[in-house]
């Protein structure tokens, strides 16, 4: 018989995808759990990941996830500096997923980071959205996901019986409790079939990131939902599908999504989602508040967007720097289905010409390299228009982007209970706007 537990767990995901327009799951039914005996505990004899497990994978090793691997409530999985995870599966059609009650930590550092991916030979550009395997699917007991210098890649694809995403495209990371925690930091995360990370509800806090190419004809990078509450920032965004960040106040929850999202490189983004019913680097809709400060965006679909549902009383969009090689460009850094409510929260103190204008002066990159015809061809995008490792996007001297960001806020603040080396780094923003600002305190990978 199922406990109680996993009975609530099935109602809430099948409320939540009547809820979601653009999430119509199958039905979910999520498997039972095991005698608490039958709990493999991770020793220095283990190489295959599957099944319940716990513990820890230890610094320096090579793991294989031959099927899902189930971390039960109350126990948690820490990968330790230097852990390679390769996802091979079982031989089916479904690639394996951390499926997660309890808690997961990758605690890699930046001389020794940690590694999820596929066999060598999957890793590949043209799987770049095949969503090879399952990421990391958080529950309503999930008390913690943590991944710190850390690289994710080729994840998404459809979930397999018995997990939470099962008949539907996963995210790269889905949680589903307004107490969750979760902590991004340091990380590089390329090619996501779908969303990258959607809460639906939590804590977080998600600092000096890469994202590439995430969303093969839609889906975010950080796809908000009800009851999250948190900081974006410092992180460089290159290539995406629909949103960078996308706070929304969407489900049931008593907590009001509250998000800060400030100094991000936002570039290229939005031309893989067909139409402009959506918004194309940080969309505030339903209900959501937060702020946009000191945030670079170049060459994307649209400008910062701001639904008229939103909660325009608490939003403040302002100091941002936004750059557009052609006019079909400019003509939506305001959003032409959101206008009103956009220049509401517009503040008088962001950086907004004409084609060609405002410069940001990136250390090493053609920001007019690429023609309308280029971001409009979909998975036919040249390779290096959606990808960060060729450029620099640090900025020169002489940028208009120096010193002309604002100080004059704090970070959301968000009760964390992690601790140690799990604990979250709260980063205070910057008068150069942007994730790489000149002191060298911002992202610091690329």
């Amino acid at each position: 018989m199922k406990t109680l537990r996993y009975t609530a767990l099935f109602i809430l995901l099948l409320s939540l995808a009547a809820a979601c327009s653009d999430d119509n799951p199958t039905q979910v039914e999520i498997d039972e759990p095991t005698n608490g005996d039958d709990i493999v505990t991770i020793n220095d004899e283990t190489t295959e990941l599957s099944g319940e497990m716990r513990g820890t994978l230890r610094s320096g090793r090579t793991y294989t996830m031959v099927g899902d691997v189930i971390i039960p409530e109350g126990e948690e999985i820490v990968a330790e500096a230097g852990v390679t995870v390769i996802a091979e599966g079982d031989g089916g059609d479904i690639g394996p997923e951390f499926t997660i009650h309890g808690s997961f930590k990758s605690l890699g550092t930046a001389d020794n980071p940690n590694l999820f991916t596929v066999p060598e030979a999957l890793r590949t550009h043209e799987n770049r959205f095949a969503g090879l395997w399952g990421g990391f699917q958080g529950s309503e007991t999930t008390e913690a996901i943590v991944l710190k210098h850390t690289r994710m890649e080729y994840f998404g694809g459809e979930g397999g019986p018995g997990t939470p995403r099962a008949g539907s495209i996963r995210y790269g990371i889905w949680t589903l409790s307004d107490q969750t925690e979760v902590v991004l930091e340091d990380n590089w995360f390329y090619g996501s079939k779908d969303d990258f990370y959607r809460p639906v509800g939590g804590k977080i806090n998600i600092v000096r990131n890469i994202f590439e190419e995430m969303g093969e004809d839609g889906g975010d990078v950080i796809n908000v939902k009800g009851g999250t509450v948190g900081n974006i920032a410092y992180n460089l965004v290159i290539g995406g599908a629909t949103n960078a960040f996308k706070p929304s106040d969407d489900g049931s929850s008593a907590i009001q999504s509250s998000i800060a999202v400030y100094n991000n490189t936002i570039l290229n983004s939005g031309f893989r989602r067909v139409g402009l019913n959506r918004g194309a680097n940080i969309n505030f809709e339903n209900g959501a508040r937060g702020v946009a400060y000191n945030n670079i965006i170049v060459n994307n679909k649209r400008g910062i967007r701001v639904l008229d549902d939103s909660d325009l009383t608490n939003i403040d969009v302002d100091y941002n720097l936004y750059y557009a090689t052609h006019q079909e460009m400019v003509d939506e850094f305001i959003p032409s289905d959101s206008e009103g409510s956009t220049l509401e929260v517009l503040g008088d103190n962001n950086m907004i010409g004409e084609a060609g204008e405002n410069n940001p002066l990136f250390v090493q990159y053609d920001i007019d390299l690429y023609t309308m015809e280029d971001y409009e061809a979909g998975e036919n995008q040249p390779l290096e228009m959606n990808i960060a490792s060729p450029w620099n996007f640090r900025l020169q001297a002489g940028s208009p982007a120096i010193g002309a960001g604002t100080t004059d806020f704090s970070p959301i603040d968000v009760e964390f209970t992690l601790t140690g080396a799990a604990a979250p780094t709260i980063l205070a923003p910057n008068a150069d706007l942007g994730a790489y600002p000149t002191d060298g305190s911002g992202l610091q990978q690329n």
